[in-house]
């Protein structure tokens, strides 16, 4: 293989993880609460309304962790159709317990396969509670994945928090800055990696209870 093939192929394994042909970012999940609109955890209860662009999902939202003010009362969520390389797929005809990020458009809540989909009870206590509020506290703050395995991580900037995993092999679900820590200011006013306390009880927003 060429040196400049070899220089090329681990920035190609370094790059957003495909699903199928749908490039998603890697986010750690602090990341995917701060950046959404809308996470709520819920049941899908089936298949719902579907238009020329969009499938719908008839949900029960048992509680919403993060929503803008003034926003509905969700009964029903919408994905590209199945047709799309993004689409979300209902595997079962129902499933449970299942915490949802997504964005906002028209006052509804829309999802792909790049946003958070993931079942409740597969969560660390510590990404519960960051759900449930900690991350919260640290969305100034950025989370960097270090692509660049094959050499040392960049320092990080004042507002951000490098995240690295052995051999650059990113699951969100695993490692301790994904399982056990936050990103969020110090009190010099610099981010860095801190556990999420335990033993806090951590509230929702004020909006999330008028949707309830």
């Amino acid at each position: 293989m060429d040196p400049p093939v070899l220089l090329v192929f681990p920035l190609l394994l370094a790059l957003p993880t495909p699903c199928n042909a749908c490039d998603c970012k890697i986010q750690h999940p602090q990341a995917h609460y701060c950046t959404s609109d809308i996470v709520i955890l819920a049941d899908i209860q089936g298949p719902g309304n579907k238009t020329v662009t969009k499938q719908g999902f008839r949900v029960n939202v048992i509680k919403v962790l993060k929503a803008p003010r003034g926003n509905p009362r969700i009964q029903e969520i919408y994905s590209p159709i199945p047709s799309k390389e993004c689409a979300y797929k209902l595997r079962t005809a129902q499933q449970s317990q299942l915490l949802i990020a997504g964005y906002m458009r028209g006052g509804t809540l829309r999802f792909t396969r790049c946003h958070l989909v993931y079942f409740w009870y597969r969560l660390s206590r510590e990404q519960r509670l960051g759900f449930e509020g900690a991350y919260r506290t640290g969305c100034k703050c950025r989370v960097q994945p270090c692509v660049f395995c094959w050499r040392p991580c960049p320092e990080p900037d004042v507002g951000e928090c490098v995240w690295k995993q052995r051999g650059c092999r990113y699951k969100i679900w695993e490692g301790n800055h994904s399982l056990h820590s936050m990103c969020a200011p110090s009190a010099s006013g610099r981010c860095e990696w801190t556990p999420i306390p335990r033993s806090h009880q951590y509230q929702t927003s004020p909006p999330a209870l008028s949707l309830r």
